[in-house]
């Protein structure tokens, strides 16, 4: 195959690859929106439910929908391609280990 055709197929490949990375992305947001409406709701109603096992059941949802929006927006992130400082590429100090 010539050099031209070879790239072209390799473009078209990269270009689903970001597209299905689009869709993953709109969907993540969606749930998490969805969590975030929910969280809101127990937020409301925590400080409303007296003290007890209805409380404590709220209490764990809350920190279960937390948890999922996390890793959602972590996800998220790492779909975009943002790194975190210190993750990924070579760090201050993995650059003074090589001198």
């Amino acid at each position: 195959m010539a050099t031209k055709k070879l790239l072209a197929k390799l473009g078209k490949f990269l270009d689903a690859d970001r597209a299905s990375q689009r869709k993953e992305i709109q969907s993540i947001r969606k749930v998490l929106k969805k969590l975030k409406h929910k969280e809101r709701d127990l937020r409301e109603k925590l400080p409303k439910t007296p003290e007890g096992e209805e409380r404590d059941d709220i209490a764990a949802k809350l920190e279960v929908i937390y948890a999922q929006r996390r890793k959602g927006v972590d996800r998220v992130k790492e779909l975009r391609g943002v790194h975190k400082p210190g993750e990924g590429k070579d760090t201050a100090q993995d650059q003074t280990k090589d001198s």
